[in-house]
């Protein structure tokens, strides 16, 4: 992993973690005792969801290398601040993808590849929210209900089927994947 890449993966799970645990200026007491669980949420889920997608790109040969959105960045505090944190907007960068061609121009990455490399992030997603709520189960606690939640959060938002989102390239790729995954994640989200 180059620098650039560490230094902008940090930037953004910083800027999720702050936005995850953000509740209004009023509840600052809260935000600092929010904080560091929004970190583990952050750092377990975010940063797995992108080296997901880095994973199966490198695998299918393609060049991938997480970028932040400086965009997002800002208009996810921005939205965090005028919400009290009600809405957390979960776009703050993405895996850049850039897939080899042959000397004719063919690229080696297929509808199908491109939308396992998109449903993977999502479905480390809803692995660990799994796990989370299971152990919260055995183990009730802020931290594992907070890392619950975080996951679910970052699978539903990126599984919209809006581009660039990951749910674009899935609905792109195959609609039944798209709707049950859809439906398990949304599922999942109401439960909590």
């Amino acid at each position: 992993m180059r620098l650039e890449e560490i230094r902008d993966i940090v930037i953004a799970s910083a800027v999720l973690a702050f936005v995850f645990s953000y509740e209004g200026i009023s509840r600052i007491g809260d935000f600092i005792s929010n904080l560091p669980l929004a970190v583990f949420a952050v750092v377990t889920g975010f940063i797995l969801h992108e080296l997901a997608h880095r994973y199966f790109a490198r695998r299918y040969g393609a060049h991938a290398e997480f970028k932040m959105w400086k965009e997002g960045l800002l208009l996810a505090i921005g939205i965090a601040l005028l919400t009290n944190g009600a809405f957390v907007f979960a776009a703050p960068g993405a895996v850049m993808i850039y897939p080899r061609s042959s000397l004719w121009g063919h690229t080696t990455l297929t509808k199908r590849k491109m939308g396992i490399i998109a449903i993977a992030g999502p479905v480390v997603n809803i692995i660990l929210a799994s796990i989370f709520l299971v152990i919260n189960v055995y183990y009730p606690s802020q931290l594992f209900k907070l890392g619950a939640l975080v996951n679910i959060w970052l699978a539903l938002f990126n599984m919209l089927p809006i581009p660039p989102l990951d749910g674009s390239k899935v609905f792109y790729w195959d609609k039944r994947i798209w709707v049950a995954s859809f439906v398990t994640i949304l599922a999942m989200f109401l439960v909590l």
